[in-house]
């Protein structure tokens, strides 16, 4: 506003802090406008630009409150004041100095006012209200006030005043202020307490003579008492300047150059040393080191002001205390030595009052002792450059700006506590510490699963933790990167806490172990195929050819608030051997007996039966547990397109009587006309209906005739308009009707001769009968027909029509619909791609005669069509259209790997996905099951989608950094300072070696990422390890990350150490694959390699992992990834052949060519039952494996199927009356009558002699003449 609206002139704003100032700078930008940063960290050059003229342009500057006072810029006309400024005060409660955000006073608010306007009028800009100004102070608080007393309670105890709460002061500071500058003082060992009263020691003393802090003079004295005179002395004059030797500035890539270059001298005992080891690098023998502080964001005036403190406070100690300080250094920041652990006590014991424990988690910090404050490192801090949280540390104030955060931090020693405190009083604050222990090793479902959506799962398990052990910082955290659970608990609670995990995450990993698939053997309605459970290993883990039942549905009446993961280890409690478990999505279905929620399928019948009557009626979330046995398929929906036609037969005889509905007034006509009509081979009377207007009551009509036989016969004798006609059945119980799967079979039979593969009718279409209801007068079915044998279906409907089943009575004739309906579905965002040729089509439907068609949204989003025809060709034609669109087109190209699919779940991959979407005006789906990619649209939109894609997904993976972790578990905690010593700042010296290669190093996060080719990038990660390798065995080992000690460092792995080597193939892994069971890393290729080993050979079962030394199976979720769908189906027929040729004859395959069907072969002594095959419908005997023998033993049947002329001679043999046809050789038996016999084949037979004839005549002639006799003479 001041820009814009106000006349020449420079603007001056008071903020609070560097940063913000920065900020500010940053964010507003005018061409017109020069904006320059005033803070105490810039270099003089920089902040020298305030003081110079930019004509034409107004100068802007952002400064904090070093221009109060401490300066004047004569172009200033306009200040802006916002109250506020950051100043470091003493908290006497806590004893701590706190740097924080406070209002100014009015003296300083006017003083601010006086900025601006110096050589002419001016104007400030207040951000704060009048009475905001009026509750501040009128003038500054005291000095004296605001710091600690230390220093001028010394001199007055020194001055001979026994008890300075006394001493009378010109601004008298707050007493507490007081009484804790005594206390600190006598914990430095300055003073003490003697009859009442404060005596100085001789610390004290010398502590008088060299006139500083005496936490400064404390660490010198007690460094001097320990050789370290040289070190003492800078130790003291760079923690007096600590907050100003690391300058940090400019934009942000030079704020990270300056990150980085601190991280080159950082030292992994923290801050304090790290400003030791800088002063020392700063003090050898640099010629320049004006250009020396430059290069490494040094501030080189605050270098040179420790300089002259040092020069100071060694002139002091001449000339008061007779100490020499030498030119030499003792400590070396390279080698640690004993003299680190040294100053570590040595400053502990001057900064006893800043003490604080790491709590053992991140989140929550460190806990100063003091206090009980809650507090974390500052990110400055050195510690954080080497991935550590030590257990113990001590600061030397609390920086607030909002949140709070440890400044200047130093790690001190485990055993150098006990030097200030007790042992009881550490052990009891380290018992509420968290540990930590890790659970490694894991698959990545299960930590999904463990986690459940949105984390669930896992806030579930959390929440009960804290409440069951009254702790809220308990924490369980997953790691998906590294495939591990960490833990965070007391010790007292850990073993609870990871009972409570490990039991969750067995429970898990249990269920994916134990998942398995339920396949029909062969197509058909629920129930009618042998079902075989397809689990780990690609086992058949059960084959159940009795019918019983492996699924259970279970209902509740509030399966709506049903706590999921409650239910199934419950379940899996009082239930062995489940073996999987679907949960209803969308909307809950409704059953009489309450809400379904979903299914579970078991191992084996046993274990489904047990789980009804143990489960039933438990009480469970407010209400009992139901549980209903059910049939269920593959759910994989038809194997084909369908279309759908009804039927229907009666259930109660036919009454004899119909009722016609006629137009209005032409009841009288249609009886006239109909009078003595003829249906069935009978004349019917027809008569008005005196109880229904505008009908016509029909009597004496044949039982088998049907309505529509009726209503063609009215049409034929009167030109009157019939509108309807209804059958009228007698009344009370239905027929005892034949049962639902007997009609279904029969159907099936009669259907089968039409179809093109009639030995498997479950292939082409299938059939549903309805149980009918008590009222029900008619029995309903439909009939669902593959859409590409629309031609056989509607014969095999004629067929059907006007006929019985055999398992009916004569006069219930079947009437068909010829209404044919079939449906198609599609998710919103593919019909927003297609609803353009969608509409079109449909537009296409109107004008065709006989098609009508309902489109509608469903509740749950999904776009449902249902086409009706009246002809099968008709209703194939409408949908192969539409089905192309709504099915879309899997994209299958080399290039899409693993590797590089999975990266359509990044944020670059969703966003190249997007992009392409909205280019080609498609819609792109990934599966991440089955690992699928399709797309949707019109043809040349998919073509141009495809070729976009599979361009963008090569390109990112190409671009993909490569992403190398410089801490963990295994590596030593100074790689990252290592890695920047070794390759620069800059990190050129990879560049040296490879000129292409592109190098970012995140240092809060620890990670180097690498852009470049696949042999450069595993180069940088085989330098860097041998970087980590090298120097692991010289570095001295910390506590892994977030890790406080050693001793809580505990980890649980379920896993191998991996390699970089395929276990398969034994070369470098391409496109790698994690198996769910082991850990163990392969090659995608590799592993699907061995599963088509295994679809080739009928062999090779249960697959495993190939490593060496492991066995474990492949889950079903590892098949799943790494086989499409028909690949699985493959698997599957492949198995089931294995488990057949396993078990040693006790199962056999049907034996018609190509059925999918098994039975079990009967045992030798058991009693011989015939097999029915529900897909080929032939009767097998399970005992010598030929067509069912009722009646005939096994053997006797092979022996007739070996020589079907055996049984005829035996039968034969001693029989007179029993010869053979001379001419054809069929075998004749001759009861009675003369001797001329006549064989089916035509010839005229002597029985006597055997001659053959062609007429009767010659035959009889033959008898008179040789024989003498037609027949034998006895």
């Amino acid at each position: 506003i001041i820009h814009k609206n106000e006349e020449e002139g420079a603007v001056l704003a008071f903020l609070t802090s560097q940063l913000e100032v920065e900020w500010a700078c940053e964010n507003f930008s005018d061409a017109s406008a020069v904006v320059l940063p005033m803070h105490g960290k810039l270099s003089h050059v920089e902040q020298s630009r305030v003081f110079k003229s930019y004509p034409g342009k107004r100068k802007i500057i952002f400064c904090t409150n070093m221009a109060e006072t401490s300066l004047t810029i004569k172009e200033v006309k306009y200040v802006v004041d916002s109250g506020l400024a950051k100043e470091s005060r003493f908290v006497p409660s806590s004893g701590l100095n706190v740097l924080k955000v406070n209002w100014i006073s009015q003296s300083s608010a006017n003083q601010r006012a006086g900025r601006a306007g110096r050589t002419g009028a001016g104007k400030c800009y207040r951000l704060y209200s009048e009475a905001d100004f009026s509750m501040m102070d009128v003038h500054q608080e005291p000095e004296i006030r605001k710091v600690h007393l230390g220093t001028a309670v010394l001199r007055i105890l020194a001055l001979g005043v026994k008890d300075a709460r006394k001493f009378e002061f010109v601004d008298a500071p707050n007493p507490e202020a007081i009484s804790m500058a005594v206390k600190n003082l006598e914990q430095l060992g300055a003073v003490k307490h003697r009859l009442n009263c404060f005596e100085l020691t001789d610390t004290g003393r010398y502590l008088v003579k060299l006139g500083i802090e005496p936490r400064l003079g404390k660490i010198m004295l007690d460094c001097f008492d320990v050789g370290l005179r040289k070190e003492g002395v800078v130790l003291a004059a760079v923690m007096a300047n600590s907050s100003s030797i690391f300058c940090r500035v400019g934009t942000d890539e030079e704020k990270h150059k300056a990150d980085l270059q601190k991280v080159r001298l950082c030292h992994r005992d923290g801050d304090l040393f790290t400003l030791l080891a800088v002063y020392k690098k700063w003090e050898d023998g640099h010629d320049n080191r004006n250009m020396w502080c430059w290069q490494n964001s040094i501030n080189a005036k605050t270098m040179r002001r420790c300089q002259e403190t040092i020069s100071e406070l060694e002139n002091c100690l001449k000339h008061e205390l007779n100490i020499i300080i030498p030119s030499y250094w003792r400590w070396n920041p390279e080698a640690p030595t004993v003299h680190d652990k040294d100053l570590k006590r040595i400053i502990l014991s001057s900064l006893t009052g800043n003490l604080a424990m790491f709590l053992g988690h991140e989140r929550f910090g460190y806990q100063v002792i003091s206090t009980g404050q809650v507090v974390n490192l500052h990110p400055s801090s050195s510690l954080l450059n080497y991935g550590i949280k030590p257990e113990w540390v001590v600061f030397t104030e609390i920086l607030s700006v909002p949140n709070q955060y440890l400044v200047c931090v130093t790690a001190v020693d485990h055993d150098a506590l006990y030097t200030i405190h007790p042992v009881s009083f550490i052990q009891h604050l380290e018992e509420q510490k968290l540990q930590i222990k890790v659970i490694s090793g894991l698959g990545t479902n299960l930590l999904r699963r463990f986690c459940g959506k949105y984390g669930q799962n896992q806030q579930k398990i959390i929440s009960r933790l804290k409440e069951d052990c009254r702790d809220d910082r308990i924490t369980v955290e997953i790691n998906f990167q590294n495939n591990e659970v960490v833990l965070f608990a007391t010790e007292q609670n850990m073993e609870k806490v990871f009972c409570t995990v490990n039991s969750a995450l067995k429970c898990e990993g249990k269920i994916l172990r134990n998942e398995c698939l339920e396949r029909n053997l062969f197509p058909g309605r629920p129930g009618s195929s042998p079902i075989a459970l397809f689990g780990s290993g690609a086992e058949i883990k059960h084959l159940e050819l009795g019918g019983r039942y492996l699924t259970v549905e279970v209902l509740h009446q509030n399966a709506h608030d049903i706590d999921d993961k409650e239910l199934i280890f419950l379940v899996d409690s009082i239930v062995s051997g489940v073996a999987n478990f679907h949960k209803s999505t969308g909307s809950f279905r409704i059953a009489s007996d309450g809400i379904k929620w979903g299914k579970f399928t078991f191992l084996k019948p046993e274990n489904a039966e047990d789980a009804v009557s143990k489960l039933n009626g438990i009480e469970f979330n407010g209400s009992s547990l139901k549980l209903v046995p059910v049939c269920t398929s593959d759910n994989r929906g038809l194997p084909f397109p369908a279309v759908r036609a009804k039927l229907c037969w009666p259930r109660r005889y036919s009454s004899g009587r119909a009722l016609v509905t006629c137009a209005s007034g032409e009841a009288e006509f249609v009886v006239n006309d109909c009078f003595a009509l003829g249906i069935g081979g009978r004349y019917i009377k027809c008569r008005v209906s005196t109880k229904y207007e505008n009908c016509v009551f029909a009597e004496g009509i044949p039982m088998h005739v049907t309505e529509p036989e009726l209503y063609d016969a009215f049409r034929s004798t009167t030109a009157r308009r019939i509108l309807n006609i209804r059958l009228l059945r007698v009344k009370g119980n239905a027929i005892a009707s034949p049962s639902v799967s007997t009609c279904e079979e029969e159907l099936v039979r009669e259907i089968s001769p039409f179809m093109p593969n009639k030995s498997f009718p479950g292939q082409n279409f299938r059939v549903e009968v309805f149980p009918p209801e008590e009222n029900d007068s008619l029995t309903r079915a439909t009939i669902t027909f593959d859409g590409s044998l629309h031609r056989e279906a509607a014969r095999a409907l004629d067929h059907l029509e006007g006929h019985f089943l055999p398992c009916c009575q004569p006069w219930q004739i079947i009437q068909c619909n010829h209404v044919f309906h079939s449906t198609l579905s599609c998710p919103v965002r593919v019909y927003n791609v297609i609803s353009q040729e969608v509409a079109s089509l449909l537009e296409s439907f109107q004008s065709q005669k006989g098609v009508s068609y309902n489109f509608e949204k469903t509740e749950n989003g999904i776009f449902r069509l249902k086409l009706t025809a009246n002809a099968t060709k008709t209703i194939a034609d409408l949908r192969r259209p539409l089905e192309i669109l709504m099915k879309g087109k899997t994209i299958n190209h080399p290039d899409l790997t693993l590797s590089a699919v999975q990266l359509l779940l990044s944020r670059d991959g969703v966003a190249h996905l997007k992009s392409i979407e909205q280019e080609t005006g498609t819609y792109i789906m990934y599966d991440r099951q089955s690992l699928n990619i399709k797309v949707f649209g019109h043809q040349e939109q998919m073509a141009a989608a495809e070729v976009k894609l599979v361009h963008a997904l090569r390109q990112l993976l190409e671009k993909k950094p490569l992403e190398i972790c410089l801490r963990g578990h295994n590596l030593p905690p100074d790689l990252m300072k290592k890695t920047v010593e070794n390759f620069g700042v800059d990190l050129e010296g990879f560049n040296k070696e490879m000129p292409e290669i592109k190098v970012e190093l995140h240092q809060h996060r620890h990670l180097l990422k690498v852009w470049g080719s696949k042999e450069d990038k595993r180069r940088v990660e085989r330098m860097i390890f041998e970087l980590a390798s090298f120097k692991h065995s010289s570095l001295v080992q910390l506590a892994s990350e977030n890790v406080g000690g050693k001793e809580d460092n505990q980890r649980v792995d379920y896993s191998e150490p991996s390699e970089d080597a395929c276990p398969i193939c034994l070369c470098e892994i391409e496109d790698p694959f994690r198996l769910e069971s082991c850990g163990h890393m392969f090659c995608l290729a590799c592993l699907m390699d061995q599963c088509e080993s295994a679809m080739k050979s009928h062999d090779g079962f249960p697959i495993c992992c190939l490593k060496t030394g492991c066995k474990e199976p492949l889950l079903v979720v590892d098949l799943k990834h790494l086989l499409s769908n028909e690949k699985l189906e493959d698997l599957f027929r492949a198995s089931l052949r294995a488990f057949v040729a396993s078990r040693a004859g006790m199962y056999r395959f049907c034996p018609t060519p190509d059925c999918q069907s098994i039975y079990q072969v009967a045992a030798p002594d058991a009693e011989t039952k015939p097999f029915s095959c529900g897909a080929c419908y032939v009767e097998i005997c399970t005992k010598c494996h030929f067509e069912y023998h009722p009646f005939i033993s096994c053997e006797a049947y092979k022996e007739y199927k070996e020589d079907p002329d055996s049984t005829l001679l035996e039968w034969r043999k001693g029989k007179a009356n029993v010869k053979s046809c001379p001419s054809c050789g069929y075998t004749i038996e001759k009861a009675d009558g003369c001797n001329h016999v006549e064989c089916r084949c035509g010839s005229h037979i002597c029985w006597v002699c055997l001659e053959n004839f062609r007429s009767s005549e010659e035959c009889y002639g033959h008898l008179r003449s040789v024989h003498q006799s037609f027949v034998d003479i006895v």
